[in-house]
């Protein structure tokens, strides 16, 4: 049997226009301590070491002496939080030497070997307080003077050094690059493809594409809802939740996903070379996800499979398809 309509499927939502841009503000709490190097692991970071809890030198993070290891001033409380002196940073301290050095405040200008703690996003800033550090978030260490100072724990001296984190913006962009796409006449005889132009293929094709980033610290997910192609009251039946080949004759309606850049990846049971459709008028199925958020776009590749029986009703099959990007702010 071949149909004199197409079956076109029609990609069109709400959430999914041309551009989605989702901005949150999330407050993160500086935290640091002194501990040893080797218990300073990420997502924390050593800004710099010491030779001794009290009355001690200093090297900067990046050196390696065995007996500055036993005292760092490690530092968290934000994904992406590191000892870099670029992008948004703040100087804890300056050194007068990489190692076995003395230290001063950082608006000194006597040395010039910085200290320093950076955020992905959001502001840092250090400060120097007597006695304590309220109005910040934390105490990294403690001196004995504003400049040629040795350093010690937070409690072994007068001066702290404080610091604290602002407000990080985190946002989520999400794009796809054709509303509508379509299979074409359908046949019993062959499976179709669909196209961007709508025309379908009789060859696998890429039908469009969906890009994705945030620098939210956990990620996103990506959803796909709506119902099977549909031409009232019939309907091509969904592949569903296992992924299968194409099969020309039998009724199929599904897709799959390859997944290029960033750090997103096509989940089960889209990302093997068969296809899957689990999704439902109600019911969303998972396409895609990130675990973390590094700000690079992952682009998603779609395609779609139609196949139908030789007792498949004749008719103009459409779907609405939803795809939604959420992050895990």
């Amino acid at each position: 049997m071949r149909f004199s309509l197409c079956g076109k499927l029609c990609i069109l939502s709400l959430w999914i226009v041309s551009n989605l841009l989702s901005i949150h503000k999330v407050s993160a709490a500086l935290s640091c301590s002194i501990t040893t190097a080797a218990a300073c692991t990420s997502p924390s970071t050593i800004v710099l070491r010491m030779s001794a809890a009290t009355n001690a030198h200093s090297e900067l993070a990046s050196q390696s002496t065995a007996g500055y290891a036993s005292n760092v001033v490690c530092c968290g409380g934000l994904t992406g939080i590191s000892n870099s002196c670029s992008g948004t940073f703040a100087v804890a301290a300056k050194l007068s030497a990489v190692t076995n050095a003395h230290i001063e405040q950082n608006t000194l200008s006597a040395y010039t070997n910085n200290a320093c703690l950076s955020v992905p996003s959001g502001t840092v800033t250090i400060g120097y307080q007597n006695t304590n550090c309220t109005g910040f978030d934390t105490t990294l260490a403690s001196m004995t003077n504003t400049t040629n100072s040795t350093i010690g724990s937070p409690a072994s001296y007068t001066i702290k050094i404080c610091g604290t984190l602002g407000a990080t913006t985190q946002s989520l962009t999400f794009s796809i690059s054709d509303n509508s796409v379509g299979f074409g006449p359908l046949s019993s005889g062959a499976a179709r493809f669909a196209t961007g132009d709508t025309l379908g293929s009789a060859t696998e094709v890429e039908a469009h594409q969906l890009s994705v980033s945030t620098n939210a610290a956990s990620g996103y997910s990506i959803t796909v809802q709506g119902a099977t192609l549909t031409a009232s009251p019939y309907t091509i039946t969904a592949i569903g939740g296992t992924n299968t080949a194409s099969s020309a004759g039998s009724e199929q309606f599904g897709l799959r996903m390859s997944a290029s850049g960033g750090v997103g990846t096509v989940v089960s049971p889209y990302a093997a070379a068969g296809f899957a459709y689990a999704g439902g008028v109600s019911t969303p199925s998972q396409v895609g996800s990130a675990t973390s958020g590094t700000g690079v776009a992952t682009v998603y590749s779609v395609r779609y499979v139609a196949n139908v029986a030789a007792t498949t009703e004749p008719g103009s099959y459409n779907s609405s398809l939803v795809y939604v990007a959420t992050a895990n702010f």
